[in-house]
Parts: C-alpha cells; structure tokens; sequence
C-alpha cells in the first residue's frame, strides 16, 4: 500500500506538469512536507497548512489547554496500515485535529487532514478518523481510539476537551469565572453486526439495554459480583473482555 501510495504520488506529479521541465520523484517525510506545501494534489490529501482557530474571549485569557499534552510528541503514521513516516505530533482536542512537524526545530506545522485510512500511533493508543454517534444521537466524525477489539463487542476511548464560556461577576461579592478548556472522556462501542459506533452509557440500568439481549442476564451478575466502574478504562476494558466470552 505504501509504495502503491507514493506511485500515485509520482504519477500526480509527472500530470501536474505537463510539458514542463521534469523532476526528480519526492521521497522520504522531508519530500511529503515540501510537496504538501508546494500544492501538491495528492500530498494535500494527507497534510495541509495549520488553520489558525481562534476562539473569540473577549480579550480575556483561557485557562487551560486545547491540547492533551503543549509539546509534540514523536509519533507513526500510517495509511491503511502502511507506516508513512515518523513524526511529531501534538492533538488538539479542542478540534479533534492532529498537529504535526518532521522536527521540534521546523517553524512550519502541518495538520493531517480527516482520512479513515490515516492512524497515529499517538503515546499508548492509535488515533483513527471514525464516525460514531454520540450521547445526543447526533453523527459525530473525530478520533477515537479502540482499548479492545472482540468477536461480540469492540471498546472505543474518546479523550476530548470543550471550551466553556466564562462569566463576569454579577457585583462586587463575587468573582468573574474565566473561559476555560476543559477535558472530559467518553467511551463508544460497535456491537457485532452493527456497523455503527454508538456512545456507551456509563450507568448500569442504561448501559444493559445497549448489549444484546442473550447476553443481559450473565453481564447483570458479572457487574454485581464485580462492582466495575463505568468511569474506569480498566474496568470497562474488563467488563467488554468478559462480553466476548459468551
């Protein structure tokens, strides 16, 4: 797939051309980012300029960050499955978008752009571009990352950060609240057949109408015998571990 993906990349480069003077096909990450920069078509498929998004606060300063860690962290990228390169990368949660550099030292960052066949080998988890359908029903495309992969259930983690709005003291007595990022989690699971990712409830009485109905009875007595917490990876991670046993 790699070497099918820069093919179609060298191709690109030898149309957009035409009749005018040939070059030598890029190769390796540095080639990727001046390509990408130079307006390559299938290269801006996979990287773009870094949109400046600012969140209009009055002047006042945000607490807290859009991002799940300020630095960039060398990280792997892959289509479909194919290593691209390693890079550094910092995600912006706030926008559930991926920030990248080939060095800490280059001024120039770059966004990967929303592709299903793009992943990121971000810390301890995978970031993939997935569509899921969140707590108020609504379609949502971000990055999730899967914590277990089963026959009867796939786990998904979703580690995200929201912008509240700050408030000006009412009087004298109190105090202004500054706009601030907060982060929050969620967790979503695909049930087998699906072919959807669904956001999974983290109450017992909800969450056990969201399995299938075979299954009801024995996870009830596993919760009750187990005490799991629904806020917990770890717990719900074991949780889905014994579901794809029955």
């Amino acid at each position: 797939m790699k070497k099918r993906f820069f093919t179609t990349i060298c191709s690109l480069l030898f149309i957009s051309i035409g009749f005018g003077q040939l070059g030598a096909a890029p190769t390796g990450e540095q080639a990727l980012f001046d390509n990408a920069a130079g307006g390559n078509p299938m290269l801006n498929l996979v990287f773009a300029d870094l949109r400046d998004k600012k969140q209009t606060t009055f002047n006042e300063e945000i607490m807290g960050s859009p991002y799940l860690n300020e630095k960039f962290v060398k990280s792997k990228v892959y289509y479909s499955d194919e290593l691209i390169g390693n890079f550094y990368i910092r995600f912006n949660a706030l926008n559930s978008e991926i920030e990248l550099k080939e060095s800490l030292d280059q001024e120039n960052t770059k966004r990967l752009l929303a592709d299903k066949n793009l992943s990121v080998q971000y810390g301890t988890k995978t970031l993939r571009f997935t569509t899921y359908v969140n707590k108020k029903s609504q379609t949502k495309n971000g990055y999730l990352s899967m914590i277990h992969d089963g026959n009867n259930y796939k786990l998904f983690h979703r580690l995200a950060i929201k912008y509240v709005e700050g408030k000006s003291a009412a009087n004298s007595m109190v105090n202004s609240v500054p706009s601030r990022y907060v982060p929050f989690e969620e967790f979503y699971y695909e049930k087998q057949n699906a072919n959807r990712i669904d956001y999974l409830a983290q109450k017992k009485g909800k969450f056990l109408k969201q399995i299938k109905k075979e299954h009801k009875d024995k996870v009830k007595i596993y919760l009750e015998e187990n005490k799991l917490d629904f806020v917990k990876e770890i717990d719900l991670i074991k949780l889905f571990e014994y579901l794809n046993t029955l």
